[in-house]
């Protein structure tokens, strides 16, 4: 099999399963911020030239929309590119618990949302009714939540409490905890506490810990790769794995097999690995 590194060299498609763990769809324009890829037909072109099987999204009416409309955006983005979009339920506390149980009673049941995503801080702390329900439905379907968390001490301590009451729930700390290396240092102590815990890549441009640092705080197992797309350009955290030093069976683990594993009790929805030998349709179902 041709190496990773040589294909990326080449500017060919990695040859093995990708799966990018953090991306949004439709731009998010509030305050001069600018992406890319207006098109979710746009997005998959780009996934197709690095050799991104399949994106997991919620999609920007997260920020400043409503559940229902980001909700809506990722279950048609999924169902027009399957195997190459699944989706997170996204969480608003801002709507109230009533509306966040509707959303949870709506989307869980397809098979295209994988877990859920909460943008703490932008919609308050993590500690309040409607993050706690989502919590505790995540924790009993044994299902991902990733957790967006950048430069905030009191999320990482929220986490960390939240972790304690519950054991089956996968928490994905984006950002790699926090954007920082003293956040990646924090979160790596969270792990070691917690096996239900996971570090995710993505937006590392203020970390200067590369992927071999972060693999020796947290583990090969426990490193998950995320992008950001379409708020950051893919590229840069998808090279920073496959250009690393470390071991190819390692990186393969980041790219796909660690969130994969995050999958595997879960009562959700699925992804499941059909064909590694290919790249793009056929990888996942």
């Amino acid at each position: 099999m041709e190496k990773i590194r040589e294909a990326a060299l080449a500017a060919k498609p990695v040859p093995v399963p990708v799966i990018d763990a953090h991306t949004h769809l439709l731009p998010y324009r509030l305050k001069g911020w600018y992406q890319a890829y207006d098109k979710t037909e746009d997005v998959v072109h780009q996934m197709d030239r690095l050799g991104i099987d399949c994106i997991v999204t919620a999609p920007h009416p997260l920020i400043n929309g409503t559940m229902e409309i980001a909700n809506a955006a990722a279950a048609e983005a999924a169902e027009l590119f399957p195997g190459r979009v699944k989706g997170y339920i996204s969480i608003q506390p801002y709507q109230g618990v009533d509306e966040v149980k509707a959303q949870i009673s709506k989307y869980s049941q397809n098979p295209n949302f994988l877990g859920l995503k909460f943008l703490i801080k932008y919609h308050g702390n993590l500690p309040q009714a409607e993050y706690e329900y989502a919590l505790d439905f995540a924790d009993e379907m044994a299902c991902p939540v990733l957790i967006h968390n950048y430069g905030d001490w009191e999320g990482l301590q929220n986490i960390r409490r939240a972790l304690e009451k519950r054991s089956k729930v996968k928490i994905i700390v984006a950002h790699q905890g926090g954007g920082y290396a003293v956040f990646s240092r924090e979160l790596a102590k969270i792990m070691r506490d917690h096996d239900n815990c996971f570090m995710e890549l993505c937006g590392s441009l203020e970390n200067r810990y590369s992927v071999e640092d972060l693999i020796g705080l947290v583990g090969e197992d426990r490193l998950i790769y995320g992008s950001d797309l379409i708020n950051l350009d893919p590229a840069y955290d998808f090279g920073k794995v496959a250009f690393s030093p470390i071991d190819d069976e390692i990186k393969r683990k980041v790219f796909a097999l660690n969130y994969l594993s995050t999958l595997k009790d879960s009562q959700m929805g699925k992804l499941t690995l059909v064909d590694p030998s290919k790249k793009g349709n056929g990888v996942f179902a």
